[in-house]
């Protein structure tokens, strides 16, 4: 990669200064955890300071932000799919320290410099080890102590293949929407070239029996080879959702009687206001009002200008275009630059994620810098696997040397402790016996009804 730079820079001379990528203020946690809300409520109120959680998904965002509030923490959530405005805003309170928390996708975070950030945790599995050490690296930048921690479950590992297989569906998959898209425009073959189309997703996948996702994934594939653009913009009814609660509202009210009645229109017409964005129709309060949409509107962006409510008006409708005459999918090809070498890419970005959340017996600042290429760094003795390891009064070395004897044996066939002993004999005994109960603990080694230990198997994606 470093190489590839230089060559397309023209360097006349290979000349390379590299940094360390090692963070010596920060400690690298990872908890296999099944009530992750209850988890990440220790880790806020335990660090108590400013601190960012990454969540996978948009829902999320919501739910877990709505979760930290009911347990008394100051939380906002952060999208992007909340208007430019919205963003901004929620943004600039967390950079105030109005909020604690903020929950967030990975939309969040270029551009943030915020110095005294104590903690990021991460709800969900990061799509790569670039991402994560990204990510994580925003919490402190002040150089003071800091915790970057992971949580994740078995269901999350599962979802991982689950969601490579989406991102990549197979080309009959591909094919059967490029079928399917030709038959819900009603465009015959050799027709079509450089035509465009209000295109609803929703429906088209409702249409033809697809998931929205899958179906989704091939048509950015599609638009990789060529056959059509889609447009970014997606349709969404307008939306909104008070920012204050009922006795604030209430007052407000009282206080400003010339709101009044518009307010509880808005009250009788939409119920789930106050915890969530609820879809509305401008045309509708006009008709129920007897006004005009125009001052409809108005009044919503009054409301959200006094930050009583915020209001999300309607976007248009996404644009599909196709870029030459429709073909018969028999013919179609996906290219190897296209598909197959992108999937094989993503397979192993997201294996590196799976290797470093299970390995338990490598510290993790050395797994994550022997991925950028530090294969020489020593044990950092803060993360989750050297504090535990410091326990267990077995150096680094010893450490290996043991478990270079009884892992071969433990992959080959199940074990008894005192086989095991036999194996490691030349290391004292209760080292060795240390080092296995620390492997068990671990959930590296698994033992049976008969007291017989066998290496437990990591998971592998095989698609």
């Amino acid at each position: 990669m470093i190489d590839d730079i230089q060559e397309k820079l023209r360097f006349a001379e290979k000349n390379v200064i590299r940094d360390s990528f090692e963070r010596k203020n920060l400690s690298y946690s990872v908890f296999r955890e099944e009530d992750k809300g209850g988890r990440l409520l220790k880790i806020v109120n335990n660090v108590k300071d400013s601190g960012i959680v990454y969540v996978r998904n948009r829902r999320k965002c919501r739910e877990v932000s709505e979760f930290l509030s009911k347990n008394n923490i100051k939380s906002t959530y952060y999208h992007a799919g909340l208007e430019q405005r919205i963003r901004e805003r929620r943004q600039e309170e967390w950079m105030k320290d109005k909020k604690q928390v903020i929950v967030a996708t990975n939309a969040f975070g270029m551009g943030i410099d915020k110095p005294g950030v104590r903690f990021v945790v991460h709800y969900d599995l990061p799509d790569s080890l670039e991402a994560y050490f990204q990510e994580a690296g925003r919490a402190g930048r002040d150089g003071k102590r800091a915790y970057a921690v992971l949580l994740y479950e078995e269901a999350d590992i599962r979802n991982s293949k689950q969601n490579l297989s989406i991102a990549y569906p197979d080309p009959e998959v591909v094919r059967s929407v490029y079928t399917a898209l030709g038959n819900y425009f009603q465009i015959p073959v050799g027709s079509g070239k450089d035509q465009q189309f209000d295109f609803d997703l929703q429906d088209f996948s409702t249409r033809y029996r697809m998931n929205s996702a899958s179906a989704y994934s091939a048509l950015k594939l599609l638009e990789k080879e060529g056959h059509i653009i889609l447009g970014s913009d997606l349709e969404s009814p307008s939306k909104i959702m008070f920012e204050i609660d009922h006795n604030e509202l209430y007052t407000f009210q009282v206080e400003n009687p010339g709101y009044d009645t518009f307010i509880k229109l808005i009250l009788r017409s939409y119920g789930g206001i106050f915890s969530d964005f609820v879809k509305i129709n401008e045309k509708e309060l006009a008709k129920r009002a007897n006004t005009t949409e125009d001052k409809i509107i108005k009044a919503l962006w009054k409301l959200d200008k006094l930050r009583l409510l915020t209001y999300i008006p309607m976007t248009t409708s996404p644009q599909l275009v196709l870029t030459q005459g429709r073909i018969d999918s028999k013919s179609m090809r996906l290219s190897k630059e296209n598909y197959s070498d992108r999937k094989k890419a993503a397979m192993k970005r997201m294996q590196a994620v799976l290797d470093y959340i299970q390995s338990a017996n490598h510290c993790r600042s050395q797994i994550l810098l022997k991925y950028f290429g530090e294969k020489d760094a020593g044990r950092c003795g803060r993360c989750d696997v050297c504090l535990d390891r410091n326990k267990i009064n077995v150096s680094e070395l010893e450490f290996s040397k043991v478990l270079e004897k009884i892992k071969p044996a433990l992959k080959e066939r199940p074990q008894a402790l005192n086989e095991l002993l036999f194996i490691a004999k030349e290391f004292p005994e209760d080292k060795v016996i240390n080092v296995i109960m620390w492997l068990v603990d671990n959930e590296k080694v698994d033992v049976n009804e008969d007291q017989l230990y066998s290496w437990r198997k990591q998971f592998k994606l095989m698609l």
